[in-house]
């Protein structure tokens, strides 16, 4: 009877146990089947150095470094147009005539005065250093011929402002006014511009008022020609922001060998503060920004989502740099980061 009941007591024992054991099985088993209900579906990205051009970008306007409105000082009809529109002219060379007659004939007679005054002067000179004249009437010749030289050459300095002459080298772009046509004085007649020397000029936003430097080298790409990339320098950089659109003007130069580059083209500029062998580029939309000054990436790790807090530097369309906050080799979650939260368990898609 007693070993009976002792073994009966043994079986109870043993089936507690494995009932405990089934127990905590389950258990188990229901934990791991939660997990995985509340893991999100992600999409992950590992994160490769490469190379980066850190740059300021800015679209401007091509523009002459020396493009000239000719005006007449003196107004007057126009007589003859020496050169055509298009062709090339020298500083200095005469492009159009204006009316001259009056004013040439008033030269010649202020010519002649003069010449008669030199030749009195001469003639009296030698009486004058025999002592047969006053110095009062010496110095009185003197001063006569000096003032017909004056009237002389002030008649020849308008007798050459109705020469039309072009300030600079370059190509004669327009004709303001035709033959015949008055021109009045100060109002522009005719348009110079030397293609060969050519810039473009770009607002850059204020923030980077310290960072463009003059001798920054800069590329630029025109949208008349988008396959072609030329290179420039920096030349100018504006010292004041402008308080309408905050920016500062900046002026790079480049060179234009087949004068394909005409002026007002719009053009993309980009200058380049650095270049980068080993830099971390992440999409744009994955660095969350969470706070005013604050944003935020989702790395997987073990399973599981880790937040990281990054820094970013500079930017190449729609990728930005991250200087702090990653390392290379992390897998970033690049698909499925806007259900996250820090240490949520995640699931790979495709695995």
């Amino acid at each position: 009877m007693k070993k009976l009941m002792l073994l009966g007591g043994i079986m109870i024992v043993v089936a507690a146990i494995a009932g405990s054991g089934c127990g905590q099985s389950n258990a188990n088993a229901e934990g791991a089947s939660a997990a995985a209900v509340n893991a999100v579906t992600v999409r992950i990205q590992e994160l490769r150095p490469t190379l980066f051009t850190d740059a300021i970008s800015a679209t401007g306007t091509i523009q002459a470094n020396e493009d000239v409105m000719l005006s007449p000082e003196e107004g007057g009809v126009v007589k003859e147009w020496l050169v055509e529109k298009g062709q090339r002219v020298r500083k200095g060379q005469v492009i159009g005539v204006l009316s001259d007659d009056v004013i040439k004939a008033s030269y010649d007679a202020a010519q002649a005065q003069y010449k008669m005054s030199e030749l009195n002067f001469e003639k009296q000179k030698s009486v004058y250093e025999q002592k047969a004249i006053s110095e009062l009437q010496y110095k009185s010749l003197q001063y006569t011929r000096d003032a017909a030289k004056a009237q002389a050459d002030l008649m020849f300095a308008r007798l050459e402002r109705t020469r039309l002459r072009s300030p600079i080298d370059g190509v004669l772009d327009d004709r303001m006014k035709n033959e015949g046509e008055f021109a009045p004085p100060m109002v522009p007649v005719a348009h110079v511009v030397n293609l060969k020397s050519i810039k473009v000029v770009a607002d850059v936003s204020e923030r980077f008022a310290g960072e463009a430097k003059v001798g920054d080298v800069a590329k630029v790409i025109v949208d008349a020609f988008p396959n072609d990339t030329l290179t420039g320098r920096v030349q100018y950089v504006g010292a004041a922001v402008s308080s309408s659109n905050r920016t500062i003007p900046v002026e790079i130069a480049i060179r234009n060998p087949d004068l394909k580059l005409k002026p007002e083209m719009i053009a993309r500029v980009r200058i380049i503060r650095s270049v980068r062998e080993n830099a971390l580029l992440i999409d744009e939309n994955v660095a969350q920004l969470v706070d005013r000054d604050k944003r935020i990436v989702y790395v997987e790790n073990d399973g599981k989502a880790e937040q990281r807090v990054v820094t970013i530097g500079g930017r190449r369309g729609e990728k930005i740099e991250i200087v702090d906050g990653l390392r290379a080799g992390d897998h970033i979650i690049v698909a499925g980061y806007q259900k996250l939260s820090d240490g949520q368990p995640v699931q790979i898609a495709g695995s």
